[in-house]
Order: C-alpha cells, then structure tokens, then sequence
C-alpha cells in the first residue's frame, strides 16, 4: 500500500470514527428527553463538545485539512448545538446553562476573530502560524472534552471495583484514538499525534484498571454510596429535662439586700 492511499484510507477511517464517537451523548440526551429532566447529567462534556467541535473545525479550515477535520468537526458543530437546546429546554437550572454556554460561546468567538483576522493575515501571520496557534487551542479542548469522564476512574479506584466504567465506550474511544494517531502520524500533524498519544495511554490505563478490578470478580459492596465517616454517623443529642433541672436548683431564700436601721449597743453601766 503506498503513502498516498494509506493516508486516504485513514482519513476516511478518522472521520467515520468521529462521527460515530459524537453519537454517544445522544443516549444520554434521550434518556434525559424521556425523562423531562436533565436528572444528574452533567453540562460540562456538551459545552466541552461544542468548545472542542469549533475550534478543531475552525483548525481544519486554516491547515486545509477539509477532510475529516473540518467537515467532521462543522457537523460536531450542530450535533453540540442541538445536544445542548435540549439539555436547555428540560432543565431545572437554566440559569446556570445560560452562564455555561455564554462562556462557552464567548471563548470561541474571540478564537474565531483570531482565526478570521489571522487567516486574512491581519495579525502579521501567515495562515500556517494561524493555524499552528489555533492547534494549541484545540488540543486544550480536548483534553477538556476527554478528561470529564476520567472522574469515574477516581471512583474505580476508591470503591475497587471497575462497575463505573462503561466498557464499550472505552474500546470505542480506543479504537477511535489509534486511527487519529495513525492517520495523524501519516500527514505528520504533530497536534493530532500528541493529543491522541495522550488519550491512548488514558485509555489503556483504564482498561489495565477493569482487568484488574473486573466487575465480576469484584462487585460494589453494599452501602457503597452511603458516607460512612465518623463525623456524618455520629450525633450528639442533649437533653435537658427540666424537672431533672429543677431538682438540682438549691432553694436559698435570701432577703434581698436592704438597708435596716440597727441600735446601737448597750453601754455596760459603770460602778464609780
């Protein structure tokens, strides 16, 4: 196979990768509109997703990498948009989704000036030094969309058992990260090597730590959500009864203090 159809086929690979990876909050999305509640779904992985969709796409526009970076990223793009007004719509919190995509939005606003004013040249860049700053910017988005989940190997490894981690996915993101890197190294873009030579090795460590604590051999133990510290079991009641605290009363009926005339003592009569 030469370089040059190498490089084709894992294009094609790397963007039907993607496309299938940004399925996987839909289930979640339609539990929630099932539900008519956001429930204990988190609005962090979706703004890490529209964040990490633009700035990719807006990356792939400035190195001409059209396909798959830009395109599969533009459809990221929508799919974030479209994940989010429902997250928004079923929300008990909306003020807080407001404050969240705000952010998020202003983030890649001020990115998509640069990336405009620096693609025209206006920054005394050439497209190439645009793009290379943008690829910065991205990776730090991946990293933010990719680290969220990385909260379950906390609770893997403070429970001892591996139930938390949903396998499927993982593999999934496994095999998603070996064509990026693959096709990365191919094209020599050294922004999709490292970030996905990262995102290999978190993904082997987790599941180093579901071999290792592998749900069948290792279940939840009962009352595992339960917090079980000295200081949330224990309560310290008082009670005072009151007839107990009027037992210990000692009833001294003094006078109260006032002035009382005295007579002066009888003079002892004298013999002269």
């Amino acid at each position: 196979m030469s370089h040059a159809t190498a490089v084709l086929v894992f294009r094609i690979l790397a963007g039907c990768s993607y496309l299938v990876m940004l399925t996987s909050p839909s289930l979640n999305i339609y539990r929630v509109y099932k539900a008519k509640s956001v429930g204990v779904q988190s609005i962090f992985p979706l703004v890490s997703l529209l964040a990490n969709s633009h700035i990719w796409m807006m990356y792939g526009y400035l190195a001409k990498i059209y396909f798959p970076v830009f395109s599969c990223f533009l459809v990221g793009d929508f799919a974030a948009a479209i994940y989010l007004a429902i997250y928004y719509r079923y929300s008990n919190n909306r003020g807080y989704v407001v404050r969240s995509i705000a952010t998020t939005v202003v983030i890649i606003a001020i990115l998509s000036a640069y990336a405009i004013v620096g693609g025209l040249g206006y920054t005394n860049q050439s497209r190439h030094g645009a793009s290379t700053v943008l690829g910065f910017f991205a990776d730090i988005a991946s990293l933010c969309l990719y680290c969220a989940p990385m909260e379950k190997l906390f609770q893997v490894l403070k429970h001892k058992s591996a139930v938390f981690i949903n396998l499927p996915m993982v593999l999934a993101g496994y095999a998603n990260n070996i064509i990026w890197l693959t096709y990365g190294s191919l094209i020599q873009n050294w922004f999709m090597i490292s970030i996905n030579i990262f995102f290999f090795s978190m993904s082997t460590f987790t599941l180093v730590l579901y071999h290792i604590y592998d749900p069948k051999t290792h279940p939840l133990k009962d009352g595992w959500d339960t917090n079980n510290s000295e200081e949330d079991d224990v309560q310290l009641q008082i009670a005072v009864d009151p007839s107990d605290a009027d037992k210990g009363k000692m009833n001294f009926n003094l006078p109260s203090p006032q002035y009382e005339a005295m007579r002066s003592p009888i003079a002892p009569a004298r013999i002269d």
